[in-house]
């Protein structure tokens, strides 16, 4: 935990995964006695539960043996010695015209109900759900949009994506000044019906406090991503989309789909931030399969002679 080359998030992550994925089966073992059979034995249960589960526990033992032989107390690193796992097939999924309708009606309607026990919505999921289909961003960087990084006046409207919203242990929530890497930070067009949420956000701000977040709690904090998605989860169900591994990044993904399928892979890459298009191609644009005359047009060229 000592790598400062690592963000604190990164390593409050680090730290809660080996607690919970890495240490239940080696806590009784000293580093010595963790072989490779052991870890294979290890990464079998975990694979069995799921793929991203026994790639971090992959991650962590590895890194764990690494700094053992670094400080010379075990010879090598066996993790480089054991079976690599292959990764499943997996295809981006971007959400329906139908589905995005859904989430909207549902998100309008929550918690709106007349004589509902409670305090009723205050809609700024809801806003939330807007502004990131409209820009394509992390839900982190959706919730560390500050009145100073919009400009409504532009054309297109613009927004200024340079921070984020972390949650560290000990630290609570707060706004972190730069985006989860250095070209996560850009500047992006939004659309209309972006744009005229933000605006309507605005109106309910102090136009010199032009830190202020524009999504805030009701006691004037940050709001917190798990909370959001807490709600999200609820709206989800309530539209009747429970189960169908929908959350708040597959609007990031259902953006990345549009713009690289009328666009272009690249402009996909430079909206999300992407530093090459391969990242956008392997885990955001679902694949383009709508038939295309242009081939046809070509390959009739080898028609036989008439």
């Amino acid at each position: 935990m000592l790598d400062v080359d690592r963000s604190q998030g990164t390593k409050d992550t680090y730290q809660r995964e080996l607690r919970v994925l890495v240490l239940p089966f080696f806590e009784n073992f000293t580093i010595r006695e963790v072989t490779v059979g052991r870890i294979e034995l290890f990464l079998r249960q975990q694979r069995a539960q799921s793929y991203p589960r026994a790639k971090h526990s992959r991650t962590l033992l590895g890194m764990i043996l690494a700094f053992a032989v670094r400080r010379e107390i075990i010879p090598r690193n066996l993790m480089k010695e054991t079976s690599r796992m292959k990764k499943p097939p997996h295809t981006p999924k971007a959400l329906t015209t139908e589905q995005i309708a859904a989430i909207r009606l549902a998100a309008r309607e929550w918690r709106t109900e007349d004589g509902r026990m409670g305090p009723r919505s205050d809609g700024q999921v809801r806003d939330i759900i807007e502004v990131m289909l409209g820009t394509a961003t992390r839900i982190g960087e959706a919730l560390a949009l500050r009145q100073c990084d919009v400009d409504m006046d532009a054309d297109p409207p613009r927004v200024n994506i340079s921070g984020t919203i972390v949650v560290h242990n000990g630290a609570g929530v707060h706004r972190q000044e730069h985006p989860k890497t250095h070209e996560s930070n850009r500047v992006i067009g939004v659309p209309q019906f972006a744009a005229d949420v933000i605006r309507q956000r605005l109106a309910l701000l102090d136009p010199e406090d032009t830190e202020h977040l524009l999504f805030y709690s009701r006691v004037d904090t940050p709001l917190a991503p798990y909370n959001v998605r807490r709600t999200f989860r609820g709206i989800l169900r309530n539209a009747g989309l429970e189960g169908m591994e929908i959350t708040p990044h597959s609007f990031r993904r259902t953006g990345a789909t549009l713009l690289a399928n009328e666009l272009g892979m690249q402009a996909a890459a430079d909206m999300l931030g992407h530093t090459s298009t391969s990242t956008t191609k392997a885990h955001y644009a679902e694949p383009d399969r709508r038939v295309k005359p242009e081939p046809a047009e070509v390959l009739q060229r080898l028609a036989p002679p008439q």
